[in-house]
Order: structure tokens, then sequence, then C-alpha cells
């Protein structure tokens, strides 16, 4: 098979990235999403966001909608699409049945197809719209090509509803296509045999969808996982039968778990909104998804999208498969978190904490928010430990569920607790609740005392945050406020009021 002819393509280049809504956004389809847009942007194309929803059994309206705003969480716009129209529209296969109509119409009136009859078990095996249409050995192949043209009307007048039709090839031959990344691509005789391409009823499959649509829209490149390889000598075959033009094709390789295992939902969060829900930045997600198969170079890993986009190409692109490391990820979003914007994090955190079941209860304006946000930024990693590790910055409580440890380890003595209400007495003098004059008095008490501040700031610690380990005590009582400071140490000698023997 030789490819059809790429000449008369648009310049700039096009490129297109095709979901179907009947999951929500994979964190492998978002990576394709990057490659695609990465591509156009650094090329000075265009970005096509194109649905595929003939699936309709799958597909759910949630997903769909998860599909527009999970890509714009990411920061991935697109030039053409549903929402935004364009010259080569519509971008919803279901709205684009009349071409794939006409397509088959000439492949049937050429021969170039036959009505298969096998029925819905064979037809399923090749129906998932968004997977990989995989090839079953010859045993296992109907035997439809070979009815006589009498049998095939008499098993067509016996039907409700026109047959699943199956393109013809010539399996005696191999296959050769050019990849982008791997280089020549040959499938060998027999590898690539007879194919469904409309299911019973006349629904377009996937490679027959594809082919027609990348040709309508003048798709110039089609950039996508290595999972769809054994598509692309499938799809060529039905552009040649069309007489159109072919785009050119890159597959990227496929995502990993930690055990070099192909990424699977039982490795936990695979859909991008899972990872919006865990507190991850987007700008660290995108550049982290950015290094799954490509490398800019000089082991360099936190890029600007800038940076990302000048320096974006296939010739660094992998072909083997790319690791989904959590950990690096995780270290890479404490690392934006560091420098993020301000408002971005408080609108980050403010989403989080609206989802929490007590969220009622929570203090969520933005100046708060905001205080504490910059206050644990240089220590957490992701915006969801803001929230879960430090319910207590956020919490209007004054009664706490203070942690049986941290009592025992700083404040179970009748000196600890002496002390705690010694520091209460000190604090409530204060004019200003500001780190310095709270820092200034509790070092003065200690000083005072002839003891460290430490001896105060343990038990105080516990009184306020019911925890042993917290962020700089004189800050964080900042934070919280002089009201609820007072309240919880007030709170604490109360609920907490049986010390042990000092």
């Amino acid at each position: 098979m030789r490819e059809p002819p790429r000449t008369g393509r648009l310049n700039p280049p096009r490129v297109r990235f095709a979901p179907s809504p009947t999951g929500f956004l994979h964190v492998g389809g978002a990576r394709t999403a990057l490659f695609n847009w990465l591509f156009a942007r650094h090329n000075g194309g265009v970005f096509i966001l194109r649905i595929e929803d003939t699936d309709k059994a799958r597909e759910r309206e949630e997903y769909r909608k998860e599909i527009f705003s999970a890509l714009r969480w990411l920061g991935l716009d697109w030039d053409e699409g549903p929402d935004r129209g364009g010259d080569f529209g519509p971008y919803v296969q279901s709205e684009r049945l009349h071409l794939y109509a006409q397509a088959k119409e000439k492949l049937e009136a050429e021969g170039r197809v036959y009505p298969c009859f096998c029925g819905v078990a064979s037809e399923a095996r090749a129906a998932q719209d968004d997977e990989p249409e995989e090839s079953y050995s010859r045993a296992e192949q109907c035997e439809c090509a070979s009815l006589s043209p009498a049998e095939t009307a008499k098993r067509a007048a016996a039907r409700d509803g026109e047959p699943a039709l199956r393109f013809r090839v010539d399996s005696s031959k191999s296959h050769q296509a050019h990849d982008l990344i791997r280089g020549v691509v040959t499938f060998p005789p027999g590898e690539i045999e007879d194919f469904i391409i409309t299911k019973e009823g006349g629904s377009p499959l996937y490679n027959f969808a594809c082919a027609v649509d990348d040709a309508a829209m003048q798709i110039t490149h089609v950039i996508r996982g290595e999972e769809h390889l054994g598509n692309l000598p499938k799809q060529l075959l039905l552009h040649v039968a069309l007489g159109n033009t072919a785009p050119q094709f890159a597959h990227l390789p496929i995502l990993l778990n930690t055990e070099r295992k192909k990424l699977s939902k039982r490795d936990g969060a695979t859909a991008l909104s899972d990872y919006r829900r865990l507190g991850y930045l987007p700008g660290a997600l995108l550049n982290f998804l950015a290094l799954l198969g490509w490398s800019p170079g000089n082991d360099r890993e936190l890029l600007s999208l800038e940076e990302i986009i000048a320096l974006f190409d296939f010739e660094r692109v992998q072909k083997h498969g790319a690791v989904f490391d959590t950990v690096k990820l995780t270290w890479m979003n404490g690392e934006y978190l560091k420098t993020a914007a301000h408002e971005e994090l408080v609108a980050g955190v403010r989403e989080l904490l609206r989802r929490e079941a007590d969220a009622a209860d929570l203090r969520t304006d933005s100046q708060h928010v905001g205080k504490v946000c910059e206050l644990l930024r240089g220590r957490a990693k992701t915006l969801a430990e803001i929230v879960k590790a430090n319910k207590y910055l956020f919490s209007r409580a004054l009664v706490l569920h203070w942690d049986a440890n941290a009592i025992s380890q700083r404040a179970a003595t009748r000196e600890s607790r002496l002390r705690l209400a010694d520091a209460q007495s000190v604090l409530r003098e204060l004019r200003t609740w500001d780190r310095a004059p709270v820092e200034e008095a509790l070092r003065a008490l200690a000083q005072s005392q002839g003891c460290k501040a430490a001896e105060y700031i343990g038990p105080l610690r516990v009184a306020v945050t019911g925890q042993a380990v917290s962020p700089g005590i004189f800050e964080t009582l900042e934070v919280i406020g002089r009201e609820t400071s007072l309240g919880r140490i007030d709170a604490f000698l109360s609920v907490v009021s049986t010390p042990l023997p000092a």
C-alpha cells in the first residue's frame, strides 16, 4: 500500500483533538490534546476540537461538558470547534452523518466494501468509537465477502435495516506508512484484514468517520496515542479509496505506571478532573504532561508555557513508553505553588473548600483564604493539602478535635496548662494582633519566667491548632485571629480539663 499524495495542503498546519464523550477526559487524552495544541502553537497552526459522539449507548452529557471544562482549566484553547464554529464545521460527528453517507455510497459504487451479515457479536468488536478497532484472526472473520450476488441480495432482503459494511483489504500485501515519531512502520501481509466501516443500520465506526472528517476538515497532522498505531493502515487505505489527501501521522508513546505497565484506573486518579479535585495547579500538570514522552534537553523539568511552545518538536518525542510518576508530579506542583499568582491559589483553595462536607462552618472569604495560602505556599505540595491538613486554619470552631498524642507530648502536665493560661493572659492584653507583637509578648513572658519560649509555644500550638506540628506559631496565630485563638485556648482549658500528674 502506498500512501496517498500530500499535495494541496493548507498552510499553516491544522491539527485536531477528537475525544468521545463516553467517559471523563483521561490524562492520556489530555496529553494528546496538549501535544496537538503545542504543535499548532509552535508552528502558527490551527487547533481544532471535534466531538466524536456516534456511540450513543455510552455517551453522557456530563462527559461532554467535562471535556470542555477540563481543557479550559488546563489552559488549552481551540481555534475551531462546536462552540466556536469555523469554516469546516459542523464539529460534532452526529451532525456530519450526511458526509459519511456520501462517502459510503462512493465506496459501494466502486466495489470497495461489501455487506456483512454476521450479526451483533462481530460488529460489536469494532464498535468502540473512541478505542482502536482491533483486528481479529481470519478464522474468526466472516465469510460474507465470498457470498454470491444472489445470496447477498437474499440476506439483505431478509433484514429490517441495512447490514454492516466491510472494507475490502488485499491481505496478501504488506502495508507501509511513515510516522513522524517512529519512522517507517511496516504491517506484514495478513495483519490487516477486511474491517467494518459502518455498523448495522449505517452508523459509521471510528476509522471510517475519522478518515472522512480529517479529509473534509483538511487536517494536516494526526497526533494521537500509540494504541492507535494499528488503525494507521486502515485509515490510509480509506483515504486512498476515497481519493483524499492523507494527513501525516505521529503516534505518541503509551503512558505507563511506575511499574512500567499501561496506566489504568487501578493506578488511582486517571481523569483530568481527579487531579483538579486533588488540588494540582493546571500549569504544573501541563508542564508535567508535556514531559511525558517529550524532552526539552539539558535535563530541564520546570519550564514556562512560553518555553515549552518555543521548544516543542517531534524530534525530541521518544518512542518508548512514558512513566506517569505522581511523586514527580506532586514535587513539581509544590514548586509551582511557591511562585503561583496569589489570585490563582485563592480561587483554587476556595473551590476545594466549597466541596468540603463542613463547608458551612469554614471561613472561605478571599481575604482570609489568601492569608492561609501565603502562610502555606512554601510548605504544601497541593491545594488539597492546604485544605485537608490545615482545616484548623479555616474552621470557625473553638472546640477542636485535639490530637491525643499532641496533648500527651505538649500539653498534658499541670505545668504546661499553667503556662498556657499565662500565655493567654499576655495575649489578651495585646492591642495589635500581628506576628511581631505576638512573638514579642510570648518571648518576653518566657524570659521573665526564666525558661525557653518553646515551653509556652508547645501547649499553645496544641490548643489553637489541635496538633503538635504547624507552621510558625506566631504567623499561625495572626492568621487564625485574636477571637478564635483566645476562644480555643479557653475551650481547651475547659474541655481538656484533667491534667496528668506533673
